[in-house]
């Protein structure tokens, strides 16, 4: 059966989707294909992907108003790759080594899924589980992560959680924010123009409609390790760590093992070096010194 590798990103991690593409290359070259979903990158970084080999670039058209919001775009991607079995990722993230096991683990149950290391009653609105008749004492599990998934596009656990999260999405049950994540994460592709506040502590778009679905339809789920397959303090959160979990708070250390061109390498590693200083801007302001004295001084 194929495989096929799906993640996409727009101009905020279209870094961290070359370099995850790199870390494919580098660690885990086990799909048949891979299908990257340009949601909006900007010029430097599409002439970095158009140097990947082997990489089809697609986008998600405008399917309803909302597909930009909420993750929405994800659920689409989600119920149209053709694939046999479909992985996908999301860009924040830096494969450490080969995700056989995990391809392994979904041949054997029809889905592969990650634990996030909170109980799902985070991400839930209160007004969610008699909407969705979700049982409270299932609320108490692990939260599964919508960014590490891998599933048969023809089985059960896609008919019955993947296809129904989509169309949860498409009615709008993934917009909004918990009240403490407003302004902060209201930006860039998942800005809203008037976000609904939802009444649960992290409430995560996406993620959220994804376990509901999880939830209900499986009674003993099957849900790896956190440390293993989506470490996210470090890449060494586990002795055999797959994952690494990195979002925007590390180097890219694989940015330059995706193109094939010396001249797409030559490009990534300037990247990565303008990358390194925007992350250490302020070793590179006076203000920083200033103030560092002024502490000095003051102790003395």
């Amino acid at each position: 059966m194929s495989a096929v590798l799906a993640t996409g990103a727009d101009a905020r991690y279209g870094l961290q989707l070359v370099n995850l593409l790199g870390s494919v290359r580098a660690n885990s070259d086990v799909f048949d294909e891979i299908v990257v979903f340009d949601l909006g990158l900007d010029n430097r970084q599409q002439e970095l992907l158009k140097d990947v080999p082997d990489v089809t670039v697609d986008e998600v058209p405008p399917f309803v108003p909302h597909w930009r919001q909420g993750r929405t775009w994800k659920t689409w991607i989600w119920t149209h790759v053709d694939a046999d079995r479909l992985f996908w990722l999301d860009a924040g993230v830096t494969v450490l080594r080969s995700l056989e096991p995990a391809l392994q683990q979904l041949d054997e149950r029809g889905y592969f899924a990650v634990s996030q290391g909170r109980p799902v009653s985070d991400c839930i609105p209160s007004d969610y589980y008699k909407l969705f008749g979700f049982p409270r004492e299932r609320a108490s599990r692990d939260t599964i992560a919508a960014g590490i998934l891998a599933f048969r596009p023809r089985s059960d656990f896609f008919e019955q959680v993947v296809a129904r999260a989509h169309e949860d999405a498409v009615s709008g049950y993934s917009l909004g924010f918990s009240a403490g994540d407003l302004p902060g994460r209201n930006a860039g592709i998942d800005h809203e123009q008037a976000p609904v506040v939802r009444n649960c502590p992290t409430f995560r778009w996406d993620q959220t409609v994804l376990n509901i679905r999880f939830h209900l339809a499986y009674d003993a789920p099957a849900i790896a390790d956190l440390d293993e397959y989506a470490g996210w303090r470090s890449p060494h959160d586990h002795p055999r760590q797959v994952i690494w979990s990195n979002r925007r708070s590390s180097d890219l250390p694989y940015l330059s093992r995706a193109p094939a061109s010396f001249r797409g390498r030559a490009l990534a590693l300037l990247a990565r070096a303008r990358w390194w200083r925007k992350r250490h801007e302020r070793w590179f302001t006076p203000a920083t010194y200033a103030l560092k004295a002024r502490r000095v001084l003051s102790r003395r």
